[in-house]
């Protein structure tokens, strides 16, 4: 798991596996689905404007982050 993401979300990790098993739509807490937005432009990702594919990016990402073995 990405140290930084699980400092900066450790009060939301429920939150954020449950949207990485596509089990929540993070959309619905807008103001945590801003965050994750913002740090992963910092931390270099593009966004294409899209609402559905960033939305996707967003899960995808989280996903990597959460449960990929580096």
């Amino acid at each position: 798991m990405s140290t930084k993401l699980q400092r900066k979300f450790e009060d939301h990790l429920e939150s954020l596996e449950a949207a990485a098993n596509s089990e929540i739509d993070l959309r619905d807490n807008y103001k945590l689905y801003n965050k994750l937005q913002r740090f992963y432009t910092k931390q270099g990702v593009t966004f294409t404007g899209d609402c559905q594919t960033d939305y996707n990016m967003v899960v995808n990402y989280l996903y990597e982050d959460l449960f990929a073995e580096y």
